[in-house]
This record gives structure tokens, C-alpha cells and sequence, in this order.
């Protein structure tokens, strides 16, 4: 694994393992260099001045020889207005040799990386043209490259892969660099060593013999595809196949594994595990974005994985990961964040969607892990919001605890806010409405779209989560006495630049005999005690039992007539944070606790003293026995530590 520190890039792992830690938040790495003047004549700036249509690209190389690379690009594409020249991207390591209209050279000319083409009078605006690109050299080792092409060995062979996300295609391959404008279609040709298999995006169409050692491999892609989504993995794979048969249709889907050799056993199998989760989100949201063509995995030896579309870059096979990389296929592929600002709209909701395959492919308590997890990690750190403050800097931009996770909790606490109907369906038509559609988005049009489908006004609620720094910390307080319970709810923001933080209070009062109750407070200060009458007498209160709302808390209190009625009490049971135990008449002397399985974790000797607190903060759930010394007894108590 490699992560990125400071300002030197390296590679983001997806957060998508259990534990949501760094090591699968994914290899989607990024590299922001300095954008170049833009070039200016008659007063008017000229950018690339294109809609692309389609790309052919050709290429040559061959990881027995090295990591050089040699290729012919085709771009066609309308032009936007009247122009005598027309621009694409391309870093300064590799060599332009021609670029031709038809048989007709054309001039261009280099500025920085990006290159200039001229046409002998002027390209009318609307029509549609194309001119062919002829490049190489060796895009290893340039600055900048950063791995979006590596040229690395695994166990038994060499392997090239490619990882441009988000401004590493130019490094090796002369392009477009647009986060607005996608390639309608294209075709992936590679010549190689027959040794070799090439992963790519799309349909495999055919492999030629070219010579004793050489073969041509062709894909085609036919659904449109952001430029940093282009990938190819040369090496000498071995490949297994499985199918997807969905619910509701009689198609079937391919899932194409390419895996090292050294792995193939084990890769094939655990790749099975992608199929039911294509099942799942292909019925929570739409079919299948690319189904007349395939999904699958290509492996490469970076850490993590990369949702490359139709065929996701993958150093294992790990349930997290595959969850995470092709939910990408609906929310990052099929419909791309409009801007860097906007990267959740990716990978919060794929990070999302990974714990949706634990909900819905698992089970209720294994997602609420998941979300428990999260909400841990995010809130470890009193600042930071979803929106980044600084997409220039990559790990602000790939931050896993913010754009990840808290993007993650912004959709789950919206899928609470407005009900799980509504929700699914405004993702349905986040995906399907306008102009998204293959397209890209922004989170004010995703805003829009859950407002119409909930019928609820959601500027607040996008405000709040997507710019709001930091998070809300709770202080719960409450006590019962009769049937009366007084409940006080005390909120600071751990960021002063949030006043005040709009959430619900979940609650629920419990006590050993099984009789509960569930109550939703809405607070609309910082301070607010609420009264009300409880049918039972309860002896604990737990905030937020289905983990719906993203906050730091704290919970204590005691019902007052259990203290005055039995000689040893421990509240709240079960908690997250502390115990408390009160004694009525006995001195408590010494205090133990132990774990389930019989180890002594805490002690305490006390000289004397009617109530002592039991920080748990850092142990994990659980069951516990305390054992109580008294000057005349020892009681026993057996005490529930929730996350």
C-alpha cells in the first residue's frame, strides 16, 4: 500500500474494508499540475474548442522490452465555434511525430502540455472533422507521472497499468483533459507479445497474429466515458468467466476476471463475490449502466483498486473492494462528479453503497457496524467538511475520513431525513434525469433532485452536511423518578464556524426486564430538557440505536427510585462510554471487571466511597462482569458495552 503525504503523490485506497481504514481507500490517486496560460486571439480564449465523438487508439508496446510506448490516436469530435486551431493535452516526455488530417499533415505546435493544431483556414463551428495523433516515448519516471502508467513486476511476469485519475491520462496518452466532456465512443487496440492478454474498457472483439511473437488485440466501447476512465493492464493473465442473471430480465451478464497466474484459483473464486452485489445495486437503483457489454477485474499491484469503466483495476478480490468499485459503475462512471468539488457525489456514494451490500447482502447489524465504524473515524477529528477546502491539494481532495466517509453519512442520514422511498428513487433519478445520464453532475443538482421526489426543501440540510465543518457533540443527560423522566440534551459544534447543528435526538429507555420505548427528540437550541411520562421504570437510555444520526455523544443518568431502592445500581446498561455505580447503604471497597472470557481489564481499590465511574471509552462491545466489594458483600453485575 502507498498513501499520500504532504505534497508528494501516491496512491488513495478505496474505503472499503470493514473497518473503513486507509488501506482500501482506493488507488485513486491525483495529480494537479499548474493549468498553462490559455492561449487568446481576437479577445476570445480558446481551450480545446471540441465535443469529442470518438476515439481510436492504437497502441504499441511490450512489457518483455520495456515500458516505452508508441501509439496512434484518432480524434474525432465537432467543433464547438470558428477556429483556426484546436487543442489537446499531452505532457512533454512524449514525442508528437505527426498529426495528420487524412493524407494531409497538419501544423501544430507545443505549449507546456498542451499541443496546438492548425488548420489552413478556419474550422467552421458545428461541423465535424478529425485528425489522427502519432506519439511516443516513456512516460516512467516523469514528474508528474505519479503512476497513472507504471511499469512494475508481480510473481511471474511484468505488468504495464494505467490509473489516470484525476489529470494522469496526458502523461501517456495525447487526450482531452475534461472533467465536462465525455468520449462517446471508442476502440482500444494494442499490439503486444502473445504472451500477453489486455484488459481495457468495453467488448473484446478480436486477437490477430500479427507475427512469430506479436498479436493485435481490439475492444470497443460504446457508451460515453470520462477520459480519466481509460484504462489498459498488460501482463501475462490468466482469465476466468462468471455470469450475472438479474431478477427481473432473461439477459445475462459477463464478469471478466483477468488475475495473475499465481493467483488464479483463489482470485476466481473470491471474484464471485461481485455477483450479488451487481444483483443488489442493480435492483436498489437501475440496470446495469454498461449491460450490452460486461463488468470485470483486471489485477494490478498498486494497493487498492480503480473503477475503470466496464473493467475495475483490483490488487485483491476482497468483498469491500469489490463492493466499492463497482458501485462506481452507477455513481462515478455512468454519471461523473462536474467538478472536483463535487468527487462525494463518487465516492461517498460508493462508500455508501459498500455498506449497503452489508445491509442488504449480510445483515442489519453488520451495516450498522459498518455506520458505527464511520461515524467513529469521522468524528476523531473536530473539523473538516465534505466540500473540500482545497482540491488542489490531494489529500484534502482524497480525504477518506471527509469526501469518503462523511460523504458516505450524508446520504445515510438523508435516506433517514426523507424515508428510504423517497431516497431511492431520487438516486434512481439523480442517475437517469436531464442531462446526467453518462453524464456528469453536481451536488446542487442533487440537491434539486432529492427536493423534487421528497417534496421537502433540502438547502438547509445540504448546507449543513455538505459545507458544514466538523460535526455536532452531545451531552445526554436524564433521570426517571416515578413515572417521570427529565431529559436534557446540551449541544456543542465542534467547529465554531457551525452555531448550531439541525438533528434529530434518537432515543430509546430500556430496562432488564425487556420492556423498551423509543422516543425522537428535535432540539432547536444548544440547551433543551424535555419532560414526559414513561409506562415503565427504566434503568438505561441509548442514543441512537439504529445509528441514523452522525455526532459525538455522551449519555448518562440514573433512574432515582431504583438508587434509593436497591443497595447496588450500574448505569446506564447498557453503555458506550462510562458505567456508574451508586451504592445506597454499603461502602463499595474494590472494584473488578472482567470480559467474557474471564481476563480481569479494570480494578479498582477505594477506601471508601457510594458511586464510582468505569470509563469503557477503549474497550470494545461486549458482555462484562463487574464484581462489587463491599464491607459486608460482593454483588455481581453483568454490564452490555455497545459501540
Amino acid at each position: 500500500m502507498r498513501i499520500f503525504f504532504g505534497l508528494l503523490l501516491s496512491v488513495w485506497l478505496h474505503p472499503a474494508f470493514s473497518q473503513v481504514s486507509e488501506d482500501v481507500i482506493c488507488a485513486e490517486k491525483a495529480r494537479f499540475y499548474q493549468v498553462e496560460e490559455i492561449r487568446k486571439r481576437s479577445g476570445v480564449a480558446v481551450f480545446h474548442g471540441y465535443d469529442l465523438k470518438y476515439h481510436r487508439c492504437h497502441w504499441k508496446l511490450n512489457p518483455k522490452i520495456g515500458s516505452n510506448i508508441k501509439g496512434a490516436v484518432l480524434f474525432d469530435f465537432q467543433v464547438e465555434r470558428n477556429t483556426d486551431s484546436l487543442a489537446f493535452d499531452l505532457t512533454q516526455n512524449l514525442q508528437v511525430d505527426s498529426v495528420k488530417r487524412g493524407n494531409d499533415q497538419l501544423k501544430w505546435e507545443r505549449k507546456g502540455n498542451r499541443i496546438l493544431v492548425f488548420k489552413t483556414g478556419t474550422w467552421l463551428g458545428g461541423s465535424r472533422d478529425s485528425f489522427e495523433v502519432f506519439y511516443g516515448g516513456n512516460p516512467i519516471g516523469v514528474t508528474g507521472n505519479d503512476g497513472a502508467y507504471t511499469y512494475e513486476f508481480h510473481a511471474s511476469g511484468p505488468i504495464i497499468s494505467t490509473l489516470s485519475q484525476p489529470y494522469g491520462a496526458p502523461y501517456w496518452w495525447p487526450c482531452k483533459q475534461s472533467l465536462s466532456d465525455k468520449i462517446d465512443s471508442i476502440d482500444i487496440i494494442v499490439d503486444t507479445d502473445k504472451d500477453f492478454k489486455v484488459g481495457t474498457n468495453g467488448l473484446l472483439q478480436s486477437t490477430t497474429s500479427l507475427d512469430a511473437t506479436t498479436h493485435r488485440i481490439h475492444w470497443k466501447h460504446r457508451y460515453p466515458i470520462a477520459v480519466y476512465l481509460v484504462a489498459i493492464a498488460v501482463s501475462n493473465y490468466e482469465e476466468s468467466l462468471d455470469y450475472v442473471h438479474f431478477h427481473d430480465r432473461t439477459d445475462s451478464l459477463p464478469v471478466l476476471n483477468y488475475v495473475f497466474p499465481q493467483f488464479l484459483n483463489t482470485a476466481s473464486q473470491e471474484a464471485k463475490g461481485v455477483v450479488p452485489m451487481l444483483r443488489l445495486y442493480d435492483s436498489l437503483f437501475i440496470p446495469y449502466p454498461f449491460s450490452s457489454e460486461k463488468y470485470g477485474h483486471a489485477q494490478f499491484v498498486w494497493g487498492g483498486g480503480m473503477e475503470h469503466q466496464t473493467m475495475s483495476f483490483m490488487v485483491n478480490f476482497s468483498y469491500d473492494l469489490m463492493a466499492h468499485e463497482v458501485a462506481h459503475q452507477w455513481f462515478g462512471d455512468m454519471v461523473t462528479c462536474g467538478s472536483w468539488n463535487d468527487l462525494w457525489l463518487n465516492e461517498g456514494y460508493a462508500t455508501y453503497l459498500t455498506a449497503l451490500a452489508y445491509e442488504f447482502l449480510k445483515s442489519k447489524e453488520a451495516f450498522r457496524y459498518e455506520m458505527r465504524t464511520m461515524r467513529s473515524n469521522i468524528t476523531q477529528n473536530d473539523n473538516g467538511s465534505v466540500k473540500p477546502s482545497d482540491t488542489s491539494r490531494v489529500n484534502v481532495l482524497f480525504n477518506g475520513r471527509l469526501t469518503y466517509r462523511k460523504g458516505a453519512w450524508l446520504l445515510h442520514m438523508l435516506r433517514n431525513q426523507i424515508g428510504d422511498s423517497m431516497f431511492f428513487e431520487g438516486c434512481r433519478q439523480f442517475l437517469t434525469g436531464g442531462n446526467r445520464a453518462y453524464g456528469f453532475s453536481t451536488t446542487d443538482e442533487f440537491r434539486q433532485v432529492m427536493e423534487v421526489v421528497s417534496g421537502q426543501d433540502l438547502k438547509w440540510f445540504i448546507k449543513q452536511w455538505y459545507e458544514g465543518q466538523g460535526h455536532p457533540e452531545l451531552k445526554i443527560n436524564w433521570k426517571q423518578r416515578g413515572n417521570e423522566v427529565q431529559l436534557s440534551i446540551g449541544q456543542t459544534p465542534s467547529n465554531p464556524t457551525m452555531p448550531f447543528w439541525r438533528i434529530p435526538v434518537p432515543m430509546e429507555f430500556r430496562n432488564a426486564a425487556g420492556r423498551s420505548e423509543r422516543r425522537t427528540f428535535y432540539p432547536d437550541s444548544l440547551q433543551k430538557t424535555y419532560r414526559f411520562s414513561l409506562a415503565f421504570s427504566a434503568d438505561t437510555a441509548i442514543f441512537d440505536p439504529d445509528i441514523t444520526v452522525l455526532a459525538k455523544f455522551s449519555v448518562g443518568g440514573m433512574n432515582l427510585d431504583a438508587v434509593q431502592q436497591e443497595d447496588i445500581v450500574l448505569q446506564p446498561n447498557p453503555t458506550v462510554d462510562f458505567w456508574t455505580l451508586y451504592a445506597r447503604n454499603p461502602i463499595i471497597q474494590r472494584v473488578e471487571v472482567y470480559n467474557a472470557v474471564g481476563q480481569r481489564l479494570w480494578v479498582a481499590v477505594l477506601d471508601s466511597s457510594l458511586s464510582v465511574r468505569i470509563d469503557t471509552r477503549n474497550w470494545p462491545a461486549g458482555t462484562y462482569i463487574t464484581k462489587i466489594f463491599t464491607d459486608s458483600f460482593v454483588y455481581s453485575k453483568k454490564c452490555l458495552k455497545i459501540d
